[in-house]
Protein backbone atom coordinates (compact mmCIF):
# COMPACT_ATOMS: atom_id res chain seq x y z
CA UNK A 1 0.00 0.00 0.00
CA UNK A 2 1.08 3.66 -0.65
CA UNK A 3 2.43 6.09 1.69
CA UNK A 4 -0.03 8.52 -0.05
CA UNK A 5 -2.81 6.17 1.26
CA UNK A 6 -1.96 5.82 4.68
CA UNK A 7 -1.08 9.91 5.01
CA UNK A 8 -4.46 10.30 3.84
CA UNK A 9 -6.14 8.04 5.47
CA UNK A 10 -4.71 9.25 9.08
CA UNK A 11 -5.53 12.90 8.19
CA UNK A 12 -9.16 11.82 7.16
CA UNK A 13 -9.45 10.04 10.48
CA UNK A 14 -8.03 12.62 12.72
CA UNK A 15 -9.84 15.13 11.06
CA UNK A 16 -12.39 15.76 14.04
CA UNK A 17 -15.77 17.45 12.73
CA UNK A 18 -13.56 19.11 10.46
CA UNK A 19 -14.79 18.26 6.82
CA UNK A 20 -11.99 16.16 5.12
CA UNK A 21 -10.76 15.96 1.24
CA UNK A 22 -12.41 13.48 -1.27
CA UNK A 23 -8.88 12.25 -2.19
CA UNK A 24 -8.10 11.66 1.52
CA UNK A 25 -11.54 9.96 2.24
CA UNK A 26 -10.48 7.32 -0.69
CA UNK A 27 -7.48 6.73 1.27
CA UNK A 28 -9.32 5.75 4.10
CA UNK A 29 -12.19 3.85 2.85
CA UNK A 30 -8.71 1.89 1.11
CA UNK A 31 -7.23 1.17 4.56
CA UNK A 32 -10.51 -0.21 5.92
CA UNK A 33 -10.98 -2.30 3.36
CA UNK A 34 -7.03 -3.67 3.16
CA UNK A 35 -8.18 -4.20 7.12
CA UNK A 36 -11.22 -6.49 6.49
CA UNK A 37 -10.04 -8.48 3.18
CA UNK A 38 -6.16 -8.42 3.23
CA UNK A 39 -4.40 -10.96 5.62
CA UNK A 40 -1.90 -8.18 5.68
CA UNK A 41 -0.49 -4.95 4.08
CA UNK A 42 2.78 -3.01 4.17
CA UNK A 43 3.70 0.21 2.90
CA UNK A 44 7.52 1.07 2.54
CA UNK A 45 9.62 3.69 5.14
CA UNK A 46 12.68 4.00 2.56
CA UNK A 47 11.58 7.36 1.06
CA UNK A 48 11.40 9.50 4.07
CA UNK A 49 12.49 9.87 7.37
CA UNK A 50 9.16 11.02 8.96
CA UNK A 51 7.50 8.12 10.72
CA UNK A 52 3.22 7.45 9.61
CA UNK A 53 2.71 8.34 13.55
CA UNK A 54 -0.85 6.93 13.85
CA UNK A 55 -0.57 5.18 17.13
CA UNK A 56 -4.44 3.87 16.75
CA UNK A 57 -3.28 1.72 13.36
CA UNK A 58 -0.75 0.13 15.12
CA UNK A 59 -2.38 -0.44 18.45
CA UNK A 60 -5.15 -2.52 16.69
CA UNK A 61 -2.31 -4.32 14.34
CA UNK A 62 -0.30 -5.28 17.07
CA UNK A 63 -3.09 -7.12 19.65
CA UNK A 64 -4.35 -8.88 15.63
CA UNK A 65 -1.23 -10.12 14.48
CA UNK A 66 0.28 -7.42 12.83
CA UNK A 67 -1.72 -7.35 9.73
CA UNK A 68 0.04 -3.46 9.50
CA UNK A 69 3.73 -3.43 8.57
CA UNK A 70 5.72 -0.32 7.87
CA UNK A 71 9.45 -1.35 6.33
CA UNK A 72 12.11 -0.96 3.68
CA UNK A 73 10.79 -2.34 0.69
CA UNK A 74 13.59 -3.61 -1.96
CA UNK A 75 13.73 -6.54 -4.08
CA UNK A 76 14.91 -9.24 -3.05
CA UNK A 77 17.32 -9.94 -6.11
CA UNK A 78 20.12 -6.98 -6.27
CA UNK A 79 19.75 -7.12 -10.00
CA UNK A 80 16.24 -7.09 -10.23
CA UNK A 81 15.97 -3.99 -7.65
CA UNK A 82 18.79 -2.05 -9.81
CA UNK A 83 16.96 -2.83 -12.63
CA UNK A 84 13.61 -1.83 -11.66
CA UNK A 85 15.30 1.62 -10.38
CA UNK A 86 16.76 2.23 -13.65
CA UNK A 87 13.24 1.23 -15.17
CA UNK A 88 11.41 3.30 -13.23
CA UNK A 89 13.81 6.46 -13.39
CA UNK A 90 13.58 6.23 -17.14
CA UNK A 91 9.39 6.20 -17.21
CA UNK A 92 9.76 8.69 -15.55
CA UNK A 93 11.96 10.82 -17.28
CA UNK A 94 9.95 10.33 -20.42
CA UNK A 95 6.99 11.34 -18.98
CA UNK A 96 8.48 14.81 -17.83
CA UNK A 97 10.48 15.55 -21.16
CA UNK A 98 7.00 14.69 -22.74
CA UNK A 99 4.77 16.47 -20.83
CA UNK A 100 2.43 13.63 -20.16
CA UNK A 101 4.19 13.56 -16.19
CA UNK A 102 1.46 17.25 -16.12
CA UNK A 103 -1.25 16.09 -18.44
CA UNK A 104 -1.70 13.13 -16.13
CA UNK A 105 -1.01 14.64 -12.95
CA UNK A 106 -1.22 18.13 -13.09
CA UNK A 107 -4.38 18.49 -11.79
CA UNK A 108 -3.05 18.07 -8.53
CA UNK A 109 -0.89 21.35 -8.75
CA UNK A 110 -4.52 23.20 -9.19
CA UNK A 111 -6.02 22.19 -5.92
CA UNK A 112 -6.03 22.30 -2.35
CA UNK A 113 -4.87 18.08 -2.60
CA UNK A 114 -1.44 18.90 -3.11
CA UNK A 115 -0.84 18.74 0.56
CA UNK A 116 -1.80 15.26 0.21
CA UNK A 117 1.45 13.84 -1.19
CA UNK A 118 3.49 12.74 1.23
CA UNK A 119 6.65 14.14 2.73
CA UNK A 120 9.21 12.02 0.07
CA UNK A 121 12.50 13.79 -0.78
CA UNK A 122 13.83 17.34 0.59
CA UNK A 123 15.94 17.85 -2.38
CA UNK A 124 18.16 15.76 -5.30
CA UNK A 125 20.27 14.95 -3.48
CA UNK A 126 18.21 13.19 -0.86
CA UNK A 127 16.29 11.29 -3.40
CA UNK A 128 19.60 9.66 -4.96
CA UNK A 129 21.03 8.98 -1.62
CA UNK A 130 18.28 6.72 -0.29
CA UNK A 131 17.16 5.37 -3.36
CA UNK A 132 20.30 3.87 -3.83
CA UNK A 133 21.00 2.83 -0.83
CA UNK A 134 19.79 -0.86 -0.73
CA UNK A 135 21.70 -1.00 -4.38
CA UNK A 136 24.33 -3.63 -4.51
CA UNK A 137 27.95 -2.51 -5.09
CA UNK A 138 28.11 -4.03 -8.63
CA UNK A 139 24.85 -1.80 -9.66
CA UNK A 140 25.33 1.07 -7.53
CA UNK A 141 27.27 3.22 -9.74
CA UNK A 142 25.02 2.58 -13.23
CA UNK A 143 21.93 3.28 -10.88
CA UNK A 144 23.39 6.17 -8.71
CA UNK A 145 24.28 8.05 -12.95
CA UNK A 146 20.92 7.29 -14.21
CA UNK A 147 19.12 9.08 -11.23
CA UNK A 148 21.39 12.07 -11.10
CA UNK A 149 20.26 12.12 -14.77
CA UNK A 150 16.87 12.70 -13.89
CA UNK A 151 17.59 14.78 -11.14
CA UNK A 152 19.26 17.64 -13.17
CA UNK A 153 15.80 17.43 -15.65
CA UNK A 154 13.98 17.38 -12.70
CA UNK A 155 15.89 20.30 -10.93
CA UNK A 156 15.49 22.56 -14.15
CA UNK A 157 11.91 21.74 -14.11
CA UNK A 158 11.34 23.11 -10.73
CA UNK A 159 9.63 21.87 -7.78
CA UNK A 160 6.23 20.92 -8.35
CA UNK A 161 7.38 19.02 -11.55
CA UNK A 162 10.06 17.27 -8.97
CA UNK A 163 7.29 16.45 -6.34
CA UNK A 164 5.17 14.62 -8.82
CA UNK A 165 7.87 12.87 -10.39
CA UNK A 166 9.43 11.29 -7.08
CA UNK A 167 5.44 10.68 -6.09
CA UNK A 168 5.32 8.81 -10.26
CA UNK A 169 8.64 6.64 -9.76
CA UNK A 170 7.64 5.21 -6.66
CA UNK A 171 4.28 4.30 -7.88
CA UNK A 172 6.42 2.83 -10.82
CA UNK A 173 9.28 0.98 -8.55
CA UNK A 174 6.08 -0.99 -6.44
CA UNK A 175 4.03 -1.88 -9.02
CA UNK A 176 7.19 -3.66 -10.63
CA UNK A 177 8.16 -5.18 -7.49
CA UNK A 178 5.03 -6.40 -6.80
CA UNK A 179 4.63 -7.63 -10.76
CA UNK A 180 8.26 -9.67 -9.90
CA UNK A 181 6.77 -10.91 -6.50
CA UNK A 182 3.22 -12.34 -7.58
CA UNK A 183 1.77 -10.11 -5.04
CA UNK A 184 -1.21 -7.58 -5.14
CA UNK A 185 -0.20 -4.04 -5.01
CA UNK A 186 -2.72 -1.60 -3.89
CA UNK A 187 -1.62 2.13 -5.76
CA UNK A 188 -2.84 5.31 -4.20
CA UNK A 189 -6.25 6.79 -7.03
CA UNK A 190 -3.33 8.80 -8.28
CA UNK A 191 -1.07 6.66 -8.80
CA UNK A 192 -3.63 3.99 -10.58
CA UNK A 193 -3.92 6.35 -13.84
CA UNK A 194 -0.37 6.37 -14.16
CA UNK A 195 -0.21 2.58 -14.15
CA UNK A 196 -2.60 1.87 -15.74
CA UNK A 197 -1.78 4.46 -18.86
CA UNK A 198 2.21 3.66 -19.16
CA UNK A 199 2.60 0.20 -17.44
CA UNK A 200 1.31 -3.42 -18.25
CA UNK A 201 -1.78 -4.31 -16.65
CA UNK A 202 -1.77 -5.09 -13.22
CA UNK A 203 -2.01 -8.12 -11.71
CA UNK A 204 -5.83 -9.48 -11.53
CA UNK A 205 -7.23 -9.58 -7.83
CA UNK A 206 -9.84 -11.70 -7.20
CA UNK A 207 -10.79 -9.43 -4.26
CA UNK A 208 -11.12 -6.76 -6.77
CA UNK A 209 -13.60 -9.34 -8.60
CA UNK A 210 -15.43 -10.28 -5.22
CA UNK A 211 -16.05 -6.11 -4.10
CA UNK A 212 -17.91 -5.34 -8.14
CA UNK A 213 -19.38 -8.53 -8.24
CA UNK A 214 -21.47 -7.94 -5.42
CA UNK A 215 -21.47 -3.98 -5.98
CA UNK A 216 -24.02 -4.76 -8.60
CA UNK A 217 -26.58 -5.49 -6.64
CA UNK A 218 -26.61 -1.92 -4.75
CA UNK A 219 -25.83 -0.83 -8.66
CA UNK A 220 -29.37 -2.02 -9.93
CA UNK A 221 -30.98 -0.91 -6.74
CA UNK A 222 -29.93 2.68 -7.76
CA UNK A 223 -30.77 2.30 -11.13
CA UNK A 224 -34.39 1.39 -10.48
CA UNK A 225 -34.31 3.93 -7.84
CA UNK A 226 -33.08 6.96 -10.35
CA UNK A 227 -35.30 5.90 -13.26
CA UNK A 228 -38.51 6.46 -11.11
CA UNK A 229 -36.97 10.33 -11.77
CA UNK A 230 -36.49 10.43 -15.10
CA UNK A 231 -32.56 9.28 -15.04
CA UNK A 232 -31.65 11.89 -12.37
CA UNK A 233 -28.85 11.17 -9.99
CA UNK A 234 -31.29 10.97 -7.09
CA UNK A 235 -28.97 8.19 -6.04
CA UNK A 236 -24.74 8.70 -6.51
CA UNK A 237 -22.89 5.52 -8.41
CA UNK A 238 -19.81 5.64 -5.63
CA UNK A 239 -20.50 2.81 -3.19
CA UNK A 240 -17.20 1.12 -1.37
CA UNK A 241 -18.84 -1.91 -0.75
CA UNK A 242 -16.61 -2.81 2.61
CA UNK A 243 -16.30 0.57 3.95
CA UNK A 244 -19.60 1.77 3.78
CA UNK A 245 -20.32 -1.43 5.99
CA UNK A 246 -18.10 -0.79 8.63
CA UNK A 247 -19.08 2.58 8.93
CA UNK A 248 -22.53 1.68 9.08
CA UNK A 249 -21.92 -0.05 12.24
CA UNK A 250 -20.16 2.99 13.74
CA UNK A 251 -21.39 5.23 16.43
CA UNK A 252 -18.13 7.73 16.14
CA UNK A 253 -15.31 8.24 13.78
CA UNK A 254 -13.14 7.39 16.49
CA UNK A 255 -14.66 3.78 16.41
CA UNK A 256 -13.81 3.37 12.63
CA UNK A 257 -10.69 1.46 13.08
CA UNK A 258 -11.89 -1.16 15.93
CA UNK A 259 -14.86 -1.77 14.16
CA UNK A 260 -13.00 -2.71 10.77
CA UNK A 261 -10.92 -5.05 13.58
CA UNK A 262 -13.93 -6.51 14.62
CA UNK A 263 -15.50 -7.42 10.95
CA UNK A 264 -12.10 -8.76 10.47
CA UNK A 265 -12.10 -10.98 13.54
CA UNK A 266 -15.57 -12.38 12.82
CA UNK A 267 -15.35 -16.16 11.23
CA UNK A 268 -17.42 -14.89 8.26
CA UNK A 269 -14.86 -12.75 7.27
CA UNK A 270 -12.13 -14.51 8.02
CA UNK A 271 -13.69 -17.09 5.99
CA UNK A 272 -14.04 -14.64 3.41
CA UNK A 273 -10.27 -13.46 3.05
CA UNK A 274 -9.27 -17.40 3.29
CA UNK A 275 -11.12 -18.20 0.31
CA UNK A 276 -10.29 -14.83 -1.57
CA UNK A 277 -6.11 -15.76 -0.65
CA UNK A 278 -6.79 -19.20 -2.13
CA UNK A 279 -8.18 -18.12 -5.35
CA UNK A 280 -5.60 -15.49 -5.62
CA UNK A 281 -2.97 -17.80 -5.25
CA UNK A 282 -4.33 -20.24 -8.02
CA UNK A 283 -4.38 -17.30 -10.40
CA UNK A 284 -0.84 -16.19 -9.83
CA UNK A 285 0.05 -19.47 -10.42
CA UNK A 286 -2.37 -19.95 -13.36
CA UNK A 287 -3.73 -23.35 -11.73
CA UNK A 288 -6.64 -24.98 -11.19
CA UNK A 289 -9.20 -23.42 -13.53
CA UNK A 290 -11.92 -25.45 -12.42
CA UNK A 291 -11.94 -24.12 -9.00
CA UNK A 292 -11.45 -20.37 -10.08
CA UNK A 293 -14.23 -21.22 -12.56
CA UNK A 294 -15.87 -22.09 -9.79
CA UNK A 295 -15.29 -19.49 -7.67
CA UNK A 296 -16.80 -17.07 -10.01
CA UNK A 297 -19.81 -19.30 -10.74
CA UNK A 298 -20.41 -19.01 -6.64
CA UNK A 299 -20.46 -15.22 -7.22
CA UNK A 300 -22.99 -15.06 -9.90
CA UNK A 301 -25.23 -17.33 -8.45
CA UNK A 302 -24.96 -15.16 -5.01
CA UNK A 303 -25.50 -12.01 -7.25
CA UNK A 304 -28.58 -13.60 -9.07
CA UNK A 305 -30.48 -14.62 -5.76
CA UNK A 306 -30.06 -11.72 -4.07
CA UNK A 307 -30.98 -9.97 -6.63
CA UNK A 308 -33.92 -11.90 -7.00
CA UNK A 309 -35.05 -11.60 -3.49
CA UNK A 310 -34.89 -7.93 -3.47
CA UNK A 311 -37.28 -7.67 -6.55
CA UNK A 312 -34.80 -6.39 -8.88
CA UNK A 313 -35.22 -9.37 -11.36
CA UNK A 314 -38.04 -10.09 -14.27
CA UNK A 315 -38.95 -13.28 -15.26
CA UNK A 316 -37.88 -13.25 -18.56
CA UNK A 317 -40.25 -14.47 -21.17
CA UNK A 318 -39.60 -15.41 -25.19
CA UNK A 319 -42.37 -15.09 -27.95
CA UNK A 320 -43.86 -18.29 -29.42
CA UNK A 321 -46.25 -18.32 -31.99
CA UNK A 322 -49.27 -20.96 -31.21
CA UNK A 323 -50.96 -22.45 -34.89
CA UNK A 324 -54.63 -23.56 -33.25
CA UNK A 325 -56.20 -25.95 -35.59
CA UNK A 326 -60.41 -25.88 -35.68
CA UNK A 327 -62.92 -27.63 -38.11
CA UNK A 328 -62.60 -25.72 -41.48
CA UNK A 329 -60.16 -22.62 -40.35
CA UNK A 330 -56.69 -22.33 -39.12
CA UNK A 331 -55.49 -19.05 -37.12
CA UNK A 332 -52.06 -18.00 -35.72
CA UNK A 333 -51.74 -16.33 -31.86
CA UNK A 334 -48.80 -15.07 -30.90
CA UNK A 335 -48.39 -15.50 -26.68
CA UNK A 336 -45.45 -14.73 -23.76
CA UNK A 337 -44.38 -18.21 -22.50
CA UNK A 338 -42.01 -17.71 -19.62
CA UNK A 339 -38.44 -18.54 -20.18
CA UNK A 340 -36.85 -21.83 -18.22
CA UNK A 341 -33.32 -20.80 -18.54
CA UNK A 342 -30.63 -22.34 -16.33
CA UNK A 343 -29.42 -20.29 -13.39
CA UNK A 344 -26.81 -20.65 -11.56
CA UNK A 345 -27.92 -22.37 -7.95
CA UNK A 346 -25.73 -21.59 -4.53
CA UNK A 347 -25.39 -25.06 -3.52
CA UNK A 348 -23.67 -24.34 -0.15
CA UNK A 349 -25.36 -21.25 0.52
CA UNK A 350 -24.35 -21.96 4.20
CA UNK A 351 -20.79 -21.68 3.70
CA UNK A 352 -19.46 -18.68 6.13
CA UNK A 353 -18.10 -16.59 3.37
CA UNK A 354 -21.32 -16.91 1.26
CA UNK A 355 -23.18 -15.50 3.94
CA UNK A 356 -21.04 -12.98 4.38
CA UNK A 357 -20.81 -12.00 0.94
CA UNK A 358 -24.59 -12.17 1.13
CA UNK A 359 -25.40 -9.93 4.30
CA UNK A 360 -23.12 -7.32 2.45
CA UNK A 361 -25.06 -7.50 -0.81
CA UNK A 362 -28.50 -7.32 1.07
CA UNK A 363 -26.95 -4.58 3.28
CA UNK A 364 -25.98 -2.29 0.34
CA UNK A 365 -28.70 -1.60 -0.88
CA UNK A 366 -29.79 -0.26 3.12
CA UNK A 367 -26.88 1.36 3.91
CA UNK A 368 -25.30 5.20 3.01
CA UNK A 369 -22.45 5.50 1.23
CA UNK A 370 -19.18 5.92 2.79
CA UNK A 371 -18.51 9.58 2.86
CA UNK A 372 -22.25 10.25 3.55
CA UNK A 373 -22.09 8.34 7.02
CA UNK A 374 -18.50 9.44 8.01
CA UNK A 375 -19.25 13.29 7.28
CA UNK A 376 -23.00 12.07 9.72
CA UNK A 377 -20.84 10.74 12.38
CA UNK A 378 -19.12 14.33 12.79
Amino acid sequence: MDNTTIFGARRAYEAGSAESSGVDLRSLMDVLEAVVLLEGFTVDNSSREEEVDWPELYDVSRVNGDFFQETALVAESGELHAGLLRDSAAHVLRLVRSGQLLDDLGFITASDDIRTLPPLYRDSAQFVDLTTEGVDRPYEQAVARQLWDLTRVLDESGPVVRGLAHFAFRGFYYQGMASSAGVPYMPHTWRSTLIRNHLAPRRARFADLVRDKVGLVRDGMRERVNGEFGGGAAISADFPLIASYVVGQCDSRATLLRTAVEVRRSAKATALRTWIHGIESKLGNQEDLVAIRAAQDELNALVHETERELGLTREEKQQVTLTLGVPMLSAETTTALPLHTRRPRLLRPRRPHLVFLRELARESARLAPFDVAFQRLG
